[in-house]
């Protein structure tokens, strides 16, 4: 408890360096770096991928359950941990639920680690691409980005050296992983349910980048002896109805990128696959009207707090 205690007050001193040159200390001494509340972050180098990344850790409000905490790993840290810290309960947190909810601080307690790539970018296009993507067998459909693949790589240093470095903190349920990706992360998390489902028992895919190399994951998927979720799984699979069938007309070579990408039916044949043969696991699949690719990632972090932290 003195350890928690420690972490949670320690404080932590960021130079801001502003886009156009200018410094923080050049403005008013009143003015500070902003940070987000309840969050501690370090620079972590991995062996495996050969990159560092920078760490954000949510703290938990409430003492460990019986069996430790559950732990919520989410990918693009610099994008999607902001939008779920707000919504997260914290230690000194006054607002209450909707009327419709408990009050925050009753919610379940758990671990949130945000993994982002070590620059202030809130996606690292081309450290995306090379670590959450599997070993393309055909073209990419990626024009952007030079390397690809790392997935495994990368899979090695969540599970292998950064878990441990968490685990040493805090006292970590390893039956309550949940991992969470956006777009290519989802790709990452719907690739580590197929390769190695043994690290993580729950996983949201928001908008998963199926289309990657000629629809690979796709067509895994559609081979069962490729599925191997385990009993208690608990999979979500969500992506905007606007990511291949706008609700309003969109220019023709804009519809042809989204028709050639269909990632409206991958998502949907993906879900009716993993549910069909892991009849064991909770499968469910997202089409949300009105929502487009970014929206998702906004939809997820909203809701995958509840979902990793729920008994």
């Amino acid at each position: 408890m003195s350890r928690l205690l420690r972490l949670t007050t320690a404080l932590f001193s960021t130079t801001m360096l502003l886009p156009w040159g200018a410094h923080a200390e050049e403005f008013p001494a009143d003015w500070h770096a902003a940070t987000l509340r309840g969050t501690l972050q370090f620079e972590m180098a991995s062996r495996h991928t050969g990159a560092r990344y920078v760490i954000q850790v949510g703290l938990p409000h409430a003492p460990a359950p019986v069996g430790g905490y559950p732990v919520l790993w989410m990918l693009d840290g610099n994008a999607s941990y902001p939008l779920t810290s707000f919504v997260r309960p914290h230690a000194d947190d006054t607002r209450q639920g909707s009327r419709r909810e408990a009050p925050r601080t009753s919610r379940p307690a758990g671990v949130i680690v945000a993994i982002a790539s070590a620059n202030d970018s809130p996606f690292d296009v081309d450290g995306r691409a090379r670590d959450y993507t599997p070993v393309p067998d055909a073209a990419t459909g990626d024009r952007l980005s030079p390397r690809f693949g790392g997935a495994a790589a990368f899979r090695q240093f969540l599970v292998e050296e950064l878990r441990p470095r968490i685990a040493q903190q805090f006292p970590l349920n390893s039956l309550a992983n949940t991992l969470f990706g956006f777009s290519y992360g989802g790709l990452f998390t719907v690739d580590t349910l197929l390769t190695d489902s043994r690290h993580f028992q729950r996983y949201w895919a928001a908008s998963p980048s199926l289309w990657f190399s000629d629809a690979l994951l796709a067509r895994r998927l559609a081979s069962s002896a490729q599925i191997n979720a385990g009993a208690g799984t608990k999979v979500v699979l969500t992506v905007g109805e606007d990511e291949q069938y706008p609700a309003t007309p969109v220019p023709a070579a804009r519809q042809e990128h989204l028709n050639q990408r269909a990632i409206v039916d991958h998502v949907r044949r993906a879900g009716a696959a993993l549910a069909a043969a892991n009849p064991d696991a909770s499968v469910t699949t997202v089409v949300a009207r009105d929502h487009d690719h970014f929206d998702m990632l906004m939809h997820g972090t909203r809701r995958v707090v509840e979902f990793a932290f729920a008994s």
